[in-house]
Formats: C-alpha cells, sequence, structure tokens
C-alpha cells in the first residue's frame, strides 16, 4: 500500500496557516499531504477561518472538507483535524488499490480459465471446498493466491492483460499507471523481506562476531611494574582480555 508523505507536519499545520495567510494562501491553496491519489489541501476561508479538503486528483473530485476558526479552535484540535484527514485518505486509497487490483486479478483468472476449460471447474470446485485433508491428498491442487501473485508481479504480462481488455484510453491509462506503480512498490517490499531475510539467516549461519576493544585504565602504585602486576591479577582467568606486557 502507498505511503501518505506528509509537507507540514500535524502541529504545524496552525502556525503555517498564520504565517502564510496573507501571502500564499491568498492566492491559492496548498497541498499539506499527500496519499495515492488523494490530496489534502490547506487554505484560507478567511483571516480567521483555516480550511482543509481532501481531492482525488485523478477524478478530480472533492472527497471531503471541514474548516476551523482559528480564534476558537485550539491547535490541538486542528492537528487532530489533520490527522484524521490523512487516516481518511489512507482508507479510501487502500479502497481504491484493492478494487484495481481485484479487478486485474480477474481477468487473469478470466484467462486462465480459458486456457483450462476442461479442468478449470474442477480445479476451482476444489478451491472452493478447501479442507486440511483435500490439501494433503491433491499434492497439484492450486494455489489460486500464489499464481495470481506470481502473474500480476510480471508486469509485461499484467500491462498486456490491460490492452487486451479495457479500450477506453482514459482508463486504460489510468489502469496502466496504477498497474506500474502498485508493481513497483510491492517487488520492492519483497525485494526489502529478501533483503532482511537472507541477512538475519547469514547471521545465523556466520555466528556473532567478535570486536577487539581498548580502553584507558588508571591503576595506583609506587611504581609502573606493580601497576602492571596489579592489574593483570586483577584481570586474571578472563580469556576475551589480553594485557599487553
Amino acid at each position: 500500500m502507498s505511503r501518505t508523505f506528509r509537507y507540514i507536519q500535524n502541529d504545524d499545520v496552525l502556525k503555517s496557516f498564520k504565517e502564510f495567510r496573507d501571502t500564499l494562501l491568498s492566492e491559492r491553496p496548498v497541498i499539506i499531504a499527500r496519499h495515492g491519489d488523494y490530496s489534502l489541501y490547506l487554505e484560507k476561508k478567511s483571516d480567521t477561518e483555516l480550511g482543509l479538503r481532501i481531492m482525488n486528483e485523478e477524478k478530480k473530485t472533492l472527497v471531503l472538507e471541514r474548516s476551523y476558526d482559528i480564534n476558537k479552535n485550539s491547535n490541538a484540535l486542528i492537528s487532530r483535524g489533520v490527522r484524521h484527514a490523512c487516516q481518511k485518505m489512507s482508507e479510501l486509497s487502500d479502497v481504491d488499490v484493492n478494487a484495481k487490483r481485484l479487478q486485474i486479478w480477474k481477468w487473469f483468472l478470466m484467462e486462465w480459465q480459458t486456457a483450462h476449460k476442461e479442468s478449470a471447474d474442477d480445479l476451482i470446485n476444489k478451491e472452493i471446498e478447501w479442507d486440511e485433508e483435500t490439501v494433503n491428498r491433491e499434492k497439484d491442487l492450486m494455489d489460486m493466491e500464489v499464481f495470481l501473485h506470481g502473474e500480476y508481479l510480471n508486469l509485461g504480462n499484467t500491462l498486456a492483460l490491460i490492452d487486451k481488455y479495457l479500450s477506453d484510453e482514459h482508463h486504460k491509462e489510468s489502469f496502466r499507471k496504477f498497474a506500474i506503480a502498485d508493481i513497483m512498490e510491492m517487488t520492492s517490499e519483497d525485494t526489502k523481506d529478501r533483503s532482511i531475510a537472507e541477512a538475519e539467516k547469514r547471521s545465523q549461519e556466520e555466528g556473532h562476531k567478535l570486536h577487539t576493544y581498548q580502553f584507558i585504565v588508571s591503576v595506583e602504585a609506587t611504581d609502573k611494574e606493580k601497576a602492571r602486576m596489579a592489574l593483570m591479577n586483577y584481570l586474571a582467568g578472563d580469556e576475551r582480555i589480553s594485557v599487553q606486557k
């Protein structure tokens, strides 16, 4: 899923409004956060009224808007309103992502069913009527999720499928742009997870690496030789410690 990009932190929104209401905000609203196709705008309703609105940039539609009287509402309340707006953008974006991803997955299933007409119904029924005994008995049982995930991450196949099933150029471009961004993000996450797993595996195989540390120690004695002997006696028995003679 996409991340929220914040250009102004929640607690700084009121301060920014006061600072720019007579300059930049008098000319136009400014984007203070983004998430997927959604943007959160800060705007000036009046000298004392701050406005927040969520826009769907892809559809050019207004999703939600609120306003705050800066003389009657505290910074904490406005900050909370910004946080809730960002959460709303995240929820809406997740719904959009899941809907488009599911649509593409449906096309992959339609392609698979067309290519496996004779065995499609039997395999799909086994998937629907899942139970542990069937999984253990049917070694060649198709894993729908693994199949769809693998096919979807092949960007070339996915773009070709979009071109095949969509004729409207606007919808086609919208799905193409979505698929490229979504697959790149999913691939990045997969690569990061594999890298972490491989690093942990190497660490376990190699064991903990030992490092050498040096410390300066002060010893009270009548001369240097007695001080060295006192230190060696104190450290005796610990094989990790070596004393330069």
